[in-house]
C-alpha cells in the first residue's frame, strides 16, 4: 500500500511507526524543517521538506496515485486543501484529514473528504450516548487533559485479530467506543470480533494510553 503522510509531528511519527513495513511504501512530506529531521531520524526514512498544498511539491515527493493520503497539519484549512489537491490532481484513492475545530468534521465530509477525524468530535459523540449525569461522571474524567482518544488500525499478524472484545477485556483501563469495519461504524459489545483492517476507537486516560496501544498492537 502506498501512503502519503503530510505534516504533523508526533501524530505523523506514530502513524509512520504503524505502517513502516516492507509491505507499504511511505511518502512523508512536511513543511517544518525540524519535523522533517525528527521524523527522518526517528524512523530511518527520507522525509521531504515541502508544502502539502502545492501540487508540484507533492509530485516531487512522489505522492501520485497513493492508496491513502493523511493530512495532519494543525491548520484545518490546509488539511482540506491538501486532501483536495491529492484527490483531484494526484489521483489519491482515499484521503483523511485531521481537524482541530469539531464543526469542520461534517463540513469537510460534505465537501468530499473521505474521512475527517477530530478527537473533540469523537468525545462529544461519546458524551451524547451517555444518558445520565451519574454515568457520565463514572465514564469520563472531568479533567480534560487526562482524557485520551486512541485510534488503532489492526494490521496483519496482530494478536487481537479474531478475538472478541470480551476475550480482550480492557474494561479496567479503557472503553471501546466504536469499531470501524469496512468503513462502517459498529457500536461494539462483548461478542464483537475484531478483524484485520478494523479501526478501533478507545477512550482512556493519559496514564493508560501506552497500555492500550501495547495490547492492540501486540504481534502473535
Amino acid at each position: 500500500m502506498k501512503l502519503v503522510i503530510a505534516d504533523g509531528m508526533h501524530e505523523a511519527d506514530y502513524i509512520i511507526s504503524l505502517f513502516n513495513t516492507k509491505h507499504n511504501e511511505l511518502i512523508v512530506i512536511n513543511e517544518d524543517e525540524y519535523a522533517c529531521k525528527y521524523l527522518s531520524l526517528n524512523n530511518d526514512i527520507p522525509v521531504m521538506k515541502g508544502r502539502c498544498t502545492r501540487e508540484n511539491e507533492l509530485r516531487e515527493a512522489g505522492a501520485e496515485n497513493c492508496d491513502l493520503f493523511i493530512a495532519l497539519s494543525e491548520d484545518d484549512y490546509k488539511n482540506y486543501v491538501a486532501c483536495r489537491t491529492a484527490k483531484d490532481l494526484l489521483g489519491a484513492k482515499r484521503c483523511i484529514a485531521t481537524v482541530i475545530n469539531p464543526k469542520n468534521v461534517d463540513i469537510f465530509k460534505s465537501l468530499g473528504i473521505d474521512s475527517v477525524i477530530s478527537s473533540t468530535y469523537l468525545l462529544g459523540e461519546r458524551v451524547n450516548n451517555i444518558t445520565s449525569v451519574e454515568n457520565l461522571i463514572n465514564s469520563l474524567s472531568l479533567e480534560d487533559d487526562k482524557i485520551q482518544i486512541v485510534e488503532l488500525k489492526l494490521t496483519e499478524g496482530l494478536e487481537v485479530i479474531g478475538k472478541s472484545l470480551a476475550e480482550i477485556n480492557i474494561s479496567d483501563i479503557g472503553t471501546i467506543s466504536s469499531v470501524m469495519h469496512d468503513n462502517s461504524p459498529i457500536i461494539p459489545n462483548g461478542q464483537t470480533i475484531l478483524q484485520e483492517n478494523d479501526k478501533v476507537i478507545v477512550v482512556t486516560t493519559k496514564d493508560n494510553t501506552d497500555k492500550i496501544i501495547s495490547i492492540f498492537q501486540r504481534k502473535k
